[in-house]
């Protein structure tokens, strides 16, 4: 053992069960502390096929690597431009979802990895974005950004 893993994203198999394209790494490098997972959503994908949902024992942070997506959350929506960070603490419900005419790459950490499960659905995607912005599935036309 080397200690340590070189490679890229090519190395690695996505899951053909979520939205996007997703790398689970953590099993893959030998990571158990944490779950470390990196994304491309194009337009028109959720993160989670979970929806709007909460981790009751899981925190999550997200980093937009490139391009953009936007957050719904309890009061409202704003969107995550390349380098912009956002963290939930366990329990808090949200959703990730890419409105816009470009991919969006990005880095999600959730711990403890064993926290992931349960989740908890509160609204399918479709129906939280159709009850905010009239369409279940819109375009970066019909959102507005002054609900930070």
């Amino acid at each position: 053992m080397t200690g340590y893993h070189h490679g890229t994203l090519d190395d690695f198999e996505t899951n053909p069960e979520k939205p996007g394209r997703r790398w689970e790494l953590s099993p893959a490098l030998g990571i158990d502390e944490y779950n470390f997972n990196v994304a491309v959503l194009d337009p028109g994908d959720p993160l989670s096929q979970n929806g709007y949902h909460y981790h009751e024992s899981q925190a999550e942070l997200f980093y937009v690597i490139d391009g953009r997506c936007r957050v719904e959350v309890e009061d409202g929506g704003f969107t995550l431009d390349t380098d912009d960070v956002i963290n939930f603490d366990a329990g808090v419900t949200h959703l990730l979802h890419n409105p816009f005419g470009e991919p969006c790459k990005l880095v999600a950490i959730g711990s403890p990895p064993e926290g992931r499960y349960p989740v908890h659905q509160v609204t399918p995607a479709a129906e939280l974005l159709a009850r905010r912005y009239g369409n279940a599935s819109p375009d970066a036309e019909r959102i507005d950004d002054d609900t930070r």
